[in-house]
Parts: structure tokens; sequence; C-alpha cells
């Protein structure tokens, strides 16, 4: 089930990084002034940072094991 939600999330970073990345050509090509061009690269970064940490950290975050184990009681 792990590797299922694993693959799902590395789907969608992929389907994510590759509509970020048209969405920036879109505004490059289309919007002519800098101030605005910027804004729009500036999201687009950050969502793609966004997405890029979610699907590290659930792809990557089962890997470790446990921690050393702990008596119970005080």
């Amino acid at each position: 089930m792990a590797n299922i939600i694993r693959a799902v999330f590395a789907l969608f970073w992929l389907v994510s990084a590759g509509f970020l990345a048209l969405l920036a050509y879109i505004v490059v090509q289309t919007e002519p002034n800098p101030a605005r061009l910027w804004g729009w690269m500036v999201m687009c970064g950050l969502s793609f940072i966004s997405a890029t940490f979610l699907a590290y950290t659930l792809i990557f975050g089962g890997h470790y094991g446990r921690g050393p184990e702990r008596p119970h009681g005080g």
C-alpha cells in the first residue's frame, strides 16, 4: 500500500512539474509587463518547490527505521 501511495505522489509531482513548466512558458510568451512576468515566475517557482517538498516527504519519509527502543516507565 505504501508503494502505491509513493507512486501516486511521484505521478502527481511529474504532472504538476509539467503543468508549471507549461504555465511558465505560456506566461513568458504572452506577458508584456515585466513586473507581472516576475510575479508569475515567482509563483511558478514557489509552487514547484512546494510540490517537490510534498512529494519528497511522502516518497522518502518512510525509509527511516524506528528509533532505538526505550524502556517504558519512569
